[in-house]
């Protein structure tokens, strides 16, 4: 199987991607940072280097595989110029678009608690949005949206 996978070599897309190629996938990791990409390809995984904000990037990236894990990366959540809300819903766009032209069949979205929730919900709307978006496809992609509570990065 053909896995695409977004999030660079983060908390999750790092131990996934080694999972699937010692299952035998064909894993392509995304990332925005050029230095990634000798380790992404140390892992036995393809490193597709660009940006979500290009959805061509996207669409090219994503053509011929069978699935797709998509998340936001965190931003500056402190930069008070960055609309979040705004920036979720481009990227929850942007993955639409890509897996409307690709013919990607099968979607994991890392989306969160409170996901389910269209107001009350702080900076979570934003994962709102992302959900209500890619529910938007067609009824031809298997989308699974995935809603963990919190990550303790300190425990490691």
């Amino acid at each position: 199987m053909k896995v695409i996978l977004t999030g660079s070599l983060g908390n999750i897309s790092k131990p996934l991607t080694k999972e699937l190629v010692e299952k035998g996938h064909r894993v392509t990791v995304i990332s925005s940072n050029p230095e990634k990409q000798k380790e992404i390809e140390a892992l036995g995984a393809i490193a597709a280097i660009g940006t979500l904000e290009d959805v061509d990037f996207l669409v090219s990236t994503f053509t011929g595989a069978d699935a797709a894990y998509c998340m936001v990366p965190p931003n500056n959540y402190f930069d008070q110029k960055l609309d979040l809300i705004a920036y979720y819903c481009r990227l929850g766009n942007n993955y639409a678009q890509a897996i409307k032209q690709s013919g990607i069949q099968r979607v994991v979205n890392l989306s969160s608690i409170g996901a389910h929730l269209d107001k009350g919900s702080g900076i979570l709307l934003g994962a709102h949005n992302v959900e209500k978006i890619l529910n938007e496809l067609s009824p031809d992609v298997a989308i699974t949206h995935l809603r963990p509570t919190s990550f303790y990065y300190n425990l490691w």
